[in-house]
């Protein structure tokens, strides 16, 4: 649960403060883009596992899911203008990857027009992405300006303020392109940065605003931008570069930059999970806070106070699921939902008070969404009806 990852009103979900996106932990799903597919106004197909979700207001989001295709799963992509009261289904894309094995795929929106649905893992044959410039009623297949004959893969996608920015790993480096969010009109805006020599690179992109943050973790911290006010990506050396693992970024003001680290789990030194904070955009980040869980998969953040950390559950196996919240900077730590599951998919807030997360399902169970209204004291899960 990346992927950050936002749900604010001037973003693409997941994540009004931010979103952070991680490769999910249940590993690739098998997906079959095509078959039947369901068009728009019909109703919600029986047995849908929600997989990512993408939220552009308090009442209005997209929640991309699977159901049972034959020996394989087909995707699904729903609708709902009632803050998840109601759902229906908006077309997909009409071809892409079958079968055992496919990509883990996401959605963001922008606005009720513009919205993508990717592929989030690297290093495959081509791209794995689709745009709409009609809220789902057409898709298009995308391409982007590469200068490199190399296999390309996205490694996230996120929308902000009219601007949509996308990390492509090209060859043994990753670049940054951008475009305006209502047409196809892709440019490099920042890059190479590096891959690590680790074999899972996983780069997320979180959006503020105008402001942006860009982490390439491979089981460590690799390398990252920041985007400047002329939409340029500078290179920036995140918090933890040096610790021994991976780090998630959470931005609820383009000021505020929230940073949990999983601190010496490649050294071979004490591992610990530590929330950092930064007040001046992340050019510098204050004393660490305790986070008690084993491992973080997905950070988010929202006003000046609350975070959500979606983790494995401390002392358990690994087939449960932890989400922890502080709401006094990290200060003290509350277990406000426990499930039995494989990771996180995502984790946001769209309002200070409203959030979703999606719980990816253990071996042979359907992902869970959640909802909170109250600022992510108490998490419910969300009925497809």
């Amino acid at each position: 649960m990346k992927k950050t990852k936002r749900l604010a009103p001037a973003r693409a979900l997941p994540i009004a403060a931010a979103l952070l996106t991680a490769v999910m932990a249940a590993g690739p799903l098998p997906v079959a883009l095509a078959g039947p597919a369901a068009g728009a106004g019909a109703a919600v197909p029986s047995g849908f596992s929600p997989v990512s979700v993408t939220y552009i207001s308090p009442s209005e989001g997209w929640a991309l899911g699977t159901v049972a295709c034959g020996p394989s799963q087909c995707l699904r992509l729903l609708r709902t203008t009632n803050d998840g009261a109601s759902w229906s289904s908006v077309p997909v894309p009409p071809a892409g990857p079958e079968g055992p094995g496919g990509p883990p795929l996401k959605v963001r929106f922008a606005d009720p027009d513009d919205g993508w649905i990717f592929s989030s893992l690297p290093g495959q044959a081509k791209v794995q992405a689709w745009s709409t410039h009609s809220g789902g009623q057409h898709w298009s297949a995308l391409s982007f300006p590469v200068r490199s004959p190399e296999p390309v893969g996205i490694e996230d996608l996120e929308a902000a303020a009219g601007v949509v920015d996308v990390a492509l790993q090209v060859g043994d480096e990753v670049e940054i392109f951008s475009s305006p969010v209502g047409v196809n009109a892709w440019h490099r805006v920042g890059g190479p940065y590096e891959l690590g020599a680790g074999p899972v690179p996983s780069g997320e992109i979180t959006l503020q605003g105008r402001s942006g943050w860009f982490v390439q973790n491979d089981r460590v911290v690799v390398s990252g931008g920041r985007d400047e006010p002329s939409g340029a990506w500078a290179n920036w050396r995140p918090p933890c570069s040096s610790a021994g693992g991976p780090v998630l970024v959470a931005a609820p003001t383009a000021s505020q930059v929230d940073a949990v680290c999983t601190e010496g789990v490649w050294t071979g030194q004490r591992t610990s999970v530590d929330l950092l904070r930064s007040t001046n955009g992340g050019a510098s980040f204050g004393p660490s806070r305790l986070v008690p869980v084993a491992s973080a998969d997905l950070a988010a953040a929202t006003g000046t106070s609350t975070v959500a950390v979606g983790a494995q559950a401390n002392g358990s196996n690994s087939a449960n699921v932890a989400l922890e919240m502080s709401f006094d900077n990290g200060a003290s730590w509350q277990s406000v939902y426990r499930h039995s599951g494989s990771g996180w998919s995502e984790l946001g807030f769209t309002t200070p008070a409203q959030g979703v997360a999606i719980v990816v399902g253990a071996p042979g169970h359907l992902g869970t969404m959640l909802f909170t209204q109250d600022g992510g004291r108490h998490w419910a899960p969300v009925t497809f009806s």
